[in-house]
């Protein structure tokens, strides 16, 4: 059983996460919220209540709680997690606000791929609140437990290679935002003729290791005399490639590294006719 104690130290972690801004009793669970409208469930959202404003370990009701949500998170987290957004974004006070980031913290370390697969339909949501704590927990689950950040991705190929023909949007920005190289590949994988895993296309591998070489040199202190007419010449290759998945990685790239554009392929990019592209590269300065 979960301790109090226990509980503050899942919370005092969760203060220094870098990306942060992130089985007793009769079953809770009823009918699954749908990816944009959160209606919250009366017990639901008050088992979570127990759980978060208790303070003696020793109360047997927040015990009991702590073990139904763990076990929603387990087998029904398509559930449990809208509501422990919606109890996220509804919070009142501080004390309590970090009370629910710590339980969420606590649920994603222990079952992360039930609860990556339940949040990924969020992510698609409107409401700036609730994708603002969606990307938190995802952010929470796929890079601050990990130094291999980049290969957490791969849990979404499945997902992104169903809807190829159709990519969400929030989810595509959500890779790119977390590694622009690895989604780049990722997509290059995915739409290519007999997508295989790890079957990453070799000329966006080199533009990419092109890319992150001078911006490595940038960074260091070493740029060689040519080294930004590469740049250059490899995005300009990107702005043009017929997979949108490419421009989108140019326009990434940009947008952190502006001096890697030229005025001519940040108006190819602007201009550009598929909205993943054209939208984010508004942005652009």
């Amino acid at each position: 059983m979960v301790s109090v104690a226990r509980l503050a130290g899942w919370i005092t972690a969760v203060l220094f996460l870098p990306l942060l801004y992130l089985a007793i009793g009769p079953p809770l669970w009823g009918e699954p919220t749908t990816a944009l409208s959160i209606t919250p469930d009366a017990k639901v959202q008050g088992t979570i209540h127990c759980v978060v404003i208790k303070k003696d370990e020793d109360d047997k009701e927040a015990r009991e709680a702590m073990n139904q949500l763990e076990k929603m998170a387990r087998l029904k987290p398509e559930i449990l997690v809208p509501q422990l957004i919606y109890y996220s974004v509804h919070v009142k006070g501080e004390k309590e606000a970090w009370r629910i980031l710590g339980l969420m913290h606590h649920l994603g370390v222990r079952w992360g791929s039930e609860i990556r697969l339940a949040l990924i339909p969020l992510i698609e949501t409107k409401d700036e609140k609730v994708l603002r704590d969606v990307t938190m927990w995802l952010h929470n689950i796929d890079v601050a437990p990990s130094f291999d950040t980049e290969s957490k991705l791969m849990f979404y190929r499945e997902t992104l290679l169903a809807k190829k023909e159709s990519p969400p949007p929030g989810l595509v920005s959500y890779v790119y935002n977390v590694s622009p190289s690895r989604a780049l590949l990722l997509f290059g994988d995915i739409n290519s003729e007999n997508p295989k895993f790890g079957n990453f296309p070799r000329p966006l591998m080199w533009s990419d290791h092109v890319i992150n070489t001078v911006e490595w040199r940038q960074r260091n202190g070493f740029i060689q005399e040519g080294d930004l007419d590469k740049v250059h010449k490899e995005l300009d290759g990107l702005s043009k490639h017929e997979g949108w998945y490419a421009r989108r990685y140019a326009v990434e790239v940009i947008r952190y590294k502006p001096r890697f554009g030229t005025v001519e392929i940040v108006s190819r990019l602007k201009k550009d006719n598929h909205p993943l592209v054209a939208e984010p590269a508004k942005s652009i300065k």
